[in-house]
């Protein structure tokens, strides 16, 4: 099974079907790892019912049922499987249990969960120290770093630490009746060094390799000095302006759920602003087939589609769309949509523009 981070992912967009795809909710509560497995036991043979490709039906059969991979304490599982690989994220919205069979993977569930901000990593950070996490939504995990990264000052500049070499002498220069020797420039020093080494260790280590975005949680004039000389491309605007110190995890998550919160409230407000400033010539609501031939051409930018509605129809190659089967149109006009670089919402009803089930807005 291949684990996927990120939301849109090519990996996934580019994969030939038929798909299954099945979306298991989990208790975190519980942490119930026998439970969770006969439920993903029995979707599995559900699926298995509605499979007629051989060879998608053997990697159902061949999935790891591995007791230790339900202990994670998530909220959810997404698997997309195809007949030559098996895909899944772990999902932090709340999700119902689905299983489905056809030509496309159902990403409509999925959405949600990353639609206003992506995985991200967190920094925490101080003039003496820094910890760093993994984030999902309002979801952080402690990430375990090595002895020889720069978690302190201490360990970051190690001989080069300027007031180190003060405090060594017994702060008996003249001038220290107190033998207090870290002078405010020295101190000016050693922590922006220590910055650049955090800023490069974060940036090599993790922001470039999983190109993934980076939150700062630090007083507002660590900010500052941060930002002054960061060269982190996947450094935020969005941050958290507090002291991380001494903080637990439980602690932190509160303030990242505050600015998760602060941050999807302030997206969605823009996005329905940008929605009604929109003249009508570059904007549509629920008018289906309009919608499907704008999806195929790609002239969609934003699509907005209501929480859990369903439209049975199939938009063919030349943009038509048919009412036969039972696949979910709105679930091929989101794939359509984000294949050519456009940008889904999933939302509840009261949050939709102008109470529509389906709403998007052109590219001008």
């Amino acid at each position: 099974m291949r684990q996927l981070t990120k939301f849109p992912d090519q990996t996934l967009l580019g994969a030939e079907g038929p798909f299954v795809t099945l979306y298991q909710a989990e208790d975190p509560s519980t942490l119930s790892m026998d439970a969770e497995q006969i439920k993903f036991k029995n979707m599995i043979k559900k699926a298995l019912n509605q499979v007629d490709n051989e060879k998608l039906r053997q990697r159902l059969e061949d999935v790891p049922t591995d007791r230790m991979f339900w202990a994670e304490g998530r909220r959810g599982i997404a698997f997309f499987f195809t007949p030559e690989e098996t895909y899944y994220y772990e999902v932090s919205s709340k999700l119902k249990d689905f299983v489905s069979y056809g030509e496309r993977p159902n990403i409509l569930p999925l959405i949600e969960d990353f639609q206003y901000m992506n995985n991200y990593h967190l920094l925490c950070l101080t003039s003496e120290d820094m910890r760093l996490y993994r984030g999902k939504m309002e979801e952080i995990t402690p990430i375990d770093l090595p002895e020889n990264a720069p978690k302190t000052l201490e360990i970051a500049l190690g001989t080069e630490l300027t007031r180190g070499d003060n405090l060594a002498s017994g702060g008996n220069t003249p001038g220290n009746l107190h033998g207090v020797t870290e002078t405010s420039v020295e101190q000016d020093i050693d922590q922006t060094n220590y910055f650049r080494m955090v800023d490069k260790y974060v940036m090599d280590n993790f922001s470039q390799p999983e190109q993934t975005q980076l939150i700062l949680f630090a007083l507002s004039e660590n900010q500052a000095d941060f930002r002054e000389l960061s060269k982190n491309n996947y450094l935020q605007d969005e941050r958290i302006e507090s002291s991380p110190t001494s903080l637990s995890d439980n602690e932190i998550k509160q303030h990242v759920k505050k600015l998760i919160d602060e941050v999807s409230y302030k997206r969605h407000s823009l996005n329905i602003e940008r929605y009604q400033e929109t003249t009508p010539q570059y904007k549509l609501g629920d008018q289906y087939q309009d919608l499907a031939t704008a999806s195929l051409e790609g002239r969609i930018e934003t699509l907005f589609v209501e929480k859990d509605s369903k439209v049975t129809g199939t938009i063919d190659e030349n943009g038509q769309l048919g009412y036969e089967g039972d696949e979910n149109f709105f679930n091929q006009l989101a794939l359509n949509v984000v294949r050519t670089n456009g940008t889904v919402y999933v939302l509840d009803r009261s949050q939709m523009p102008e109470l529509k089930d389906v709403a998007a807005i052109l590219r001008y």
